[in-house]
């Protein structure tokens, strides 16, 4: 409950906030679905299908109409997800989950219903949960997380929109514990990060803008 008091709280002062500013601001609330995994614990793939809900308030910043600035503060959940596979003999089951409210700021360039996003953004963890083999524990993360963003949207009119978004973590979520955790082959040299582990998502969302309206 009093996680739920910290996402739903700040959405509504931002929600309420946005609307009342000038016209040249438009707000809205947005909502999709993530799909996680992690960097680093071993298991690949995006198997983890979480919530992602939260609000947006942008401004466009350019005279031609192509530039716009976005806020957002959302609730998001990431983590990872492996099941058995009994056909190999494959018995564990590990399921992380990982909630976290983020605060993301994006640039966005408009051409005409398609428009290009890049950002970075700044989450603080409400709550973490890791069961394997049905036994809970693991050891701590950070308690903040850096990431950056790279998105696509097809815009369906100038106030309603779909996203899909790629997110990754810049700095580690949890150090290496019991020794290194290897993250990529050391001769991969396009990835300079440390070793640990790292959130890795993509994100689908739906976008509703009050008062949105792109002349492109």
């Amino acid at each position: 409950m009093k996680s739920f008091t910290k996402l739903i709280l700040p959405l509504i002062f931002f929600l309420f906030s946005a609307t009342v500013l000038s016209q040249n601001f438009h707000a809205g609330p947005k909502a999709g679905l993530d799909f996680t995994q992690l960097d680093g614990d071993g298991y690949g793939g995006y198997h983890k299908v979480g919530l992602n809900l939260g609000a947006f308030v942008y401004r466009t910043i350019s005279q031609n109409q192509r530039w716009d600035l976005q806020f957002e503060i959302e609730y998001i959940q990431k983590g990872s997800r492996k099941t058995p596979d009994y056909k190999t003999g494959d018995l564990d089951d590990y399921k992380l989950t990982l909630n976290y409210i983020q605060i993301p700021l994006i640039a966005r360039y408009n051409m005409r219903h398609v428009s290009l996003e890049s950002g970075f953004s700044i989450g603080t963890l409400l709550s973490s949960k890791e069961i394997f083999n049905e036994t809970e524990g693991g050891n701590p993360f950070k308690s903040m997380e850096f990431s950056i963003i790279f998105g696509i949207n097809y815009h369906f009119n100038p106030k309603l929109w779909i996203n899909g978004r790629y997110t990754v973590s810049l700095a580690r979520v949890r150090e290496p514990f019991n020794g290194e955790i290897p993250v990529y082959d050391p001769n991969d040299l396009w990835d300079c990060r440390k070793p640990g582990q790292y959130n890795n998502v993509l994100v689908f969302s739906l976008y509703y803008a009050f008062g949105g309206e792109h002349k492109l």
